[in-house]
């Protein structure tokens, strides 16, 4: 009898059916820019999830940032950091972190363009009083609800030479005077830059990471460790770091409020966040 590898268990029994893995990003996709989840994806996550199969967040932040009412919906995994971290049944199964050399380069290159800067690590946020202050006022001046923006700097810590530490899984910046495409241009031998996953994306704001480390990497490391085949994956994005993956995965949908040129690329498109989106899809591709 064939042995199959079902969920982080050995079963011998033919008639279980491998179910499929499907990788949500939060900001503009699970949760809209208000930190509302609608009420119909909760209940369809939970809908599929009974059926075997695996619901997956990935995301550009770091796990401190996540909401913590997000982590207590007991998902199967976690890509955080934009594939830099990926948990699997709350196992740290893969990790990486940015070298000094980029982050040095990346540091340099920022102050230059005038930019504000703020690392990322698993466990907070770390920037230099300027940039803190900067990125404060900011967050304030978008109009984010103060239990949004707690989220994004209450676990700031100030560091003012955070290009020699050695956990930062990515760097985040605002207000440069460069363009991202001048940004990754100028860091291409040892950087990735996207532009920042805003409701309104800015061209002075992005999102660096290092070379190859992406949201698509994260999925691969988690599907290798349970066991899913490629096809059998399903993505769902709306921004500039959603590409590698909707582009990876078997089936790639990109949400009614995403932009255009994701929209182009993905397999489906489907409502908008807020028009119940994420159930909609489900039922299309007939999960639910």
């Amino acid at each position: 009898m064939r042995l199959l590898y079902i969920g982080g268990r050995n079963l011998r029994d033919e008639s279980i059916i491998m179910g499929k893995a499907l990788f949500f990003d939060i900001d503009g996709t699970l949760v809209n820019f208000q930190g509302k989840m609608p009420v119909s994806t909760r209940n369809a996550l939970r809908q599929i999830q009974k059926k075997g199969h695996k619901i997956v967040i990935c995301s550009g932040r770091s796990l401190c940032q996540i909401y913590p009412w997000l982590l207590d919906m007991r998902f199967d995994g976690i890509i955080a950091a934009s594939g830099a971290y990926v948990e699997c049944d709350a196992q740290v199964i893969y990790e990486h972190h940015m070298d000094r050399k980029a982050l040095i380069a990346a540091r340099t290159l920022l102050e230059l363009a005038d930019a504000c800067c703020a690392a990322q690590t698993k466990d907070g946020i770390v920037a230099t009083e300027s940039s803190k202050r900067r990125m404060v006022e900011r967050f304030r001046s978008m109009g984010l609800k103060e239990d949004v923006a707690d989220q994004v700097w209450k676990n700031m810590q100030v560091d003012e030479h955070f290009e020699q530490r050695c956990d930062i899984e990515k760097l985040n910046y605002f207000g440069s005077q460069m363009s991202v495409v001048e940004i990754q241009n100028q860091l291409s031998e040892y950087c990735d830059v996207t532009a920042m996953s805003f409701e309104l994306p800015t061209d002075d704001s992005g999102e660096i990471s290092s070379r190859g480390i992406n949201k698509a990497l994260g999925i691969q490391k988690y599907i290798e460790h349970v066991g899913i085949a490629r096809e059998d994956t399903i993505a769902f994005g709306d921004g500039p770091n959603d590409f590698d993956m909707i582009e990876y995965v078997g089936t790639g949908v990109a949400m009614g409020n995403a932009m255009d040129a994701l929209k182009k690329q993905a397999d489906h498109v489907t409502m908008g966040i807020d028009d119940d989106g994420i159930e909609h899809a489900l039922k299309e591709l007939k999960l639910l």
